[in-house]
């Protein structure tokens, strides 16, 4: 059982409370922009302008994961923040923390019960009050939004894990706020709220749950047979104009200096003479899918599947779809969930005794 707020709590209301008891100095959620309908992550200070504040907006114009990592990795923020986190974000945060690439001190993290985001492209004025009526209605129901991301529709870890608050959204018509750590009891304290023990979550989730999982079987068996082989890797990745953006927009790849944007691939006339005297024809741009296999290799285990690539491909390839597919198998195999626990060791740091005899059988 968690503490819970006896009546239903504006979550924005809650924010601005926060912020005005000085219990944070500053919140991170997503925020309208002055074009309707548009949002962004922003970091609002204390008396700063918290009008347009709209954290639950179905949308993920970044990973914010990634954005918290930039403003924590050199150090812990001085002030305390609260950030609104979607639970790949989280995780993904929680990834980045033990890759040394951010900092958990002084950040009050509310997590929200995910329904999934829409693409990015869905973002427009005309469509605005349609998808939201109908994503909310759904999620009352504990049902799959309809025309979501593709892994946001097969995403079975859609309850926030680690978070200090969370916002229960599913069958419900109001948000739900649950209290689960001293530092979450702290904020609810300091703004007055009457708590009571609880429920975080309702029958909805077990109904999406078993949706999602089903959505997710059909969506990986779909890739599986079209990504077989080298035929397959072709026909799949064959469309990539090499712009990397799947990288640049994904929270677990962080290297500054990016193998696959080294010297190392920077050919000289004469190894391209070489390859078209072998090959009889060259695809241009050379290496696209070194370039994917590479990038899944270094960061499969820690994929939290948010989706961003696929969102940000120019060329419509289900990069997220693969990667999820592909990093799931992984991750079972070593029985880890990326961003389930900061003190839980990433996979490629550490070896065990049988897994050397295991690769021998």
């Amino acid at each position: 059982m968690a503490k819970v707020a006896k009546a239903p709590q504006d979550l924005n209301a809650f924010l601005i409370s926060i912020l005005e008891q000085g219990l944070v100095e500053g919140v991170m959620a997503l925020k309208f922009l002055k074009e309707p309908s548009k949002v962004s992550y922003a970091l609002i200070p204390r008396g700063g302008e918290t009008e347009g504040m709209a954290p639950l907006f179905p949308f993920m114009p970044a990973n914010a994961g990634k954005a918290l990592s930039r403003l924590t990795m050199e150090k812990p923020t001085s002030k305390p923040l609260a950030v609104v986190l979607r639970p790949c974000e989280l995780r993904a945060f929680v990834e980045l923390v033990k890759l040394d690439q951010a900092h958990r001190e002084n950040l009050y993290i509310i997590g929200v019960e995910c329904g999934g985001v829409y693409p990015l492209t869905k973002m427009t004025k005309e469509k605005g009050d349609l998808v939201l009526d109908s994503y909310f209605r759904a999620l009352k129901k504990g049902e799959i939004p309809p025309d979501l991301r593709p892994v946001c529709q097969g995403c079975d870890l859609f309850q926030p894990i680690g978070a200090d608050v969370v916002v229960s959204l599913l069958g419900r018509d109001k948000p739900q706020l649950a209290f689960l750590t001293e530092e979450g009891l702290a904020l609810a304290k300091g703004v007055g709220l009457d708590l009571s023990d609880g429920d975080v979550f309702t029958f909805a989730s077990q109904e999406l749950l078993k949706s999602r999982l089903e959505k997710r079987t059909q969506l990986t068996e779909t890739i599986k047979t079209e990504v077989k082989g080298i035929g397959g890797l072709l026909e799949v990745f064959g469309k990539c104009i090499g712009c990397h953006c799947c990288s640049h927009v994904c929270p677990i790849c962080y290297c500054k200096d990016c193998f696959f944007e080294s010297a190392t691939f920077d050919y000289e006339p004469l190894s391209y003479s070489v390859r078209m005297d072998k090959k009889k024809a060259l695809r241009v741009p050379m290496d696209t899918i070194l370039f994917h296999l590479g990038r899944m290799t270094h960061m499969a285990t820690s994929c939290v599947a948010c989706g961003m690539c696929e969102d940000a491909c120019p060329a419509g390839i289900p990069v997220s779809q693969v990667f999820k597919a592909v990093g799931r198998d992984l991750q079972e195999l070593f029985g880890y969930v990326p961003g389930r626990s900061i003190q839980e060791e990433l996979p490629l740091t550490i070896y065990r005794t049988v897994e050397f005899s295991e690769v021998e059988e």
